[in-house]
Formats: C-alpha cells, sequence, structure tokens
C-alpha cells in the first residue's frame, strides 16, 4: 500500500503486542497544550493524486464539516472518497509546538456500511516539523491484513504490528486514543500506546526522523484508501482533540 504523504524516515522498529483491557495512557500535566474540536477548524488541505496520497489517482473524493446527524456534539467532518486503489488525504495544520514531546490524540470516528467491502485501509497519522526534521507518526488499520501498521518510509512500506485491527463495524462511533512521543535529540518518534474503544494495546515502536528541511509546524491527518472495488464510502470524525506537552 502506497503512502499518504512523499516523507521520508529512516526506521528501526521493536514490537511488543498483547492487549489490554484498561487504558494505560498518561495524564497530561498542568500547562499541557490542548487542541479541542480540531474537526471543526478551517483550512483544511487535501490531495487526492498518486505524488500526495499515493494510490492510483482515480475516483473522486470531497469532505463536508458540520454534519449532523451523524455527530456526537452536534458538528462533525464527513470525508468520502472513491476509484479503484484510489487514496484521498486530508491534514490540518495547528502551528509549531517545538518544545512538545508527548502527544495524546484522542479522536471518534465512523464509518459506513461500504467501507465493510470497499476500504482498503483507514490511515490516522500525527506530524511535527522541528529543525527542518520530520517526525511523521503515521499509522493504519490495514484492512488486507487485518493490522495495525505503522509507515516506514525508508523501506518504502507499511510495516505489519502483530495489533490486531479487524474491520470497524459500520454506522457507530469508535473511540482511538494515540500515545507518542518525540526525541529531537535523537531524531526519533515512537508509537506508545494504541487505545481502540477501551482496549488498550502497547505499541513500542521507534522510527528515526529524516531532515527534509520543512517549516516547524504540528498537525494531524486522515486518509481513506479504496480497494479493488473502486466503490465509495464515507467516514465521520468527531471530538478530534490533540493535547501536547
Amino acid at each position: 500500500m502506497q503512502r499518504a504523504l512523499i516523507f521520508l524516515f529512516v526506521a528501526a522498529c521493536t514490537v511488543f503486542p498483547l492487549a489490554a483491557l484498561a487504558s494505560s495512557l498518561p495524564s497530561p500535566p498542568p500547562g499541557a497544550v490542548v487542541f479541542n474540536n480540531i474537526d471543526e477548524r478551517g483550512n483544511w488541505s487535501y490531495c487526492h493524486n498518486r505524488g500526495c496520497a499515493g494510490g492510483s489517482g482515480s475516483g473522486s473524493y470531497w469532505m463536508a464539516q458540520h454534519q449532523n446527524p451523524p455527530s456526537r456534539d452536534g458538528s462533525s467532518t464527513e470525508f468520502f472518497n472513491s476509484g479503484v486503489w484510489a487514496n484521498a488525504l486530508w491534514w490540518q495544520k495547528v502551528g509549531p509546538r517545538d518544545s512538545a514531546r508527548n502527544f495524546l490524540w484522542d479522536f471518534y470516528f465512523r464509518v459506513d456500511g461500504n467501507s465493510s467491502h470497499a476500504a482498503q485501509a483507514l490511515e490516522f497519522d500525527l506530524f511535527q516539523f522541528v529543525n527542518g526534521y520530520n517526525y511523521m507518526i503515521g499509522t493504519e488499520c490495514d484492512y488486507g491484513s487485518g493490522k495495525w501498521d505503522t509507515w516506514d518510509e525508508h523501506a518504502g512500506h507499511w510495516v505489519h504490528s502483530s495489533i490486531a485491527c479487524p474491520r470497524f463495524s459500520p454506522n457507530t462511533w469508535h473511540h482511538i486514543q494515540w500515545y507518542m512521543t518525540t526525541n529531537t535529540s535523537a531524531h526519533t518518534y515512537t508509537f506508545v500506546t494504541v487505545v481502540v474503544d477501551g482496549h488498550s494495546y502497547p505499541v513500542h515502536i521507534t522510527h528515526s526522523a529524516k531532515n527534509l528541511g520543512w517549516s516547524h509546524n504540528l498537525g494531524v491527518q486522515f486518509q481513506m484508501d479504496v480497494n479493488s472495488s473502486g466503490e465509495g464510502y464515507h467516514e465521520w470524525t468527531d471530538n478530534v482533540k490533540l493535547t501536547v506537552w
């Protein structure tokens, strides 16, 4: 499967599987910066072509904000993608936070019935750019393998973890929480823990960042990949929150 944006990594990883029923996420300290309702922010960026999102570039895609229903808080954002092996990517930058080393990314999403047979992967990424280095903490639920993946740009492909990610049941809200860290001295970033609908999984996968000279920034992104069916499907996101310290 191809990448959302063209980011280069030099990667090394260690995986520790197994699941827990209770969340093992840290509590943010006083002074942590919280970005609430990112799904409701304006000026989202997006792409659908091979050079940006990968995939075939076929089909159509769009996004529509302030949807209700469905929503949890009265205002969700809806994404749509279609086309044979087509990928569509949407991202939101919240501004530089160079001193942040800890990231709690918390969001809800739901998919429609078509996703069960039309989706190839659902991608959820966090990125931080510091002093030219790109800390792209890219994750996806790979419907093809049934695993959570992290992106290894150096090898040029997704790396399957040992953590199962079966197809998400449609027409219901799912809750995803990621805890990630960066080490800007060593130029590395780590996927620490993912919590899926209340089930916590230790991840502990570390990759190295790459200096591409990009401007300082922080943000999140969502990508929808379609399989060989080419059939379109919808995804909604709501209560998208990022806490950093």
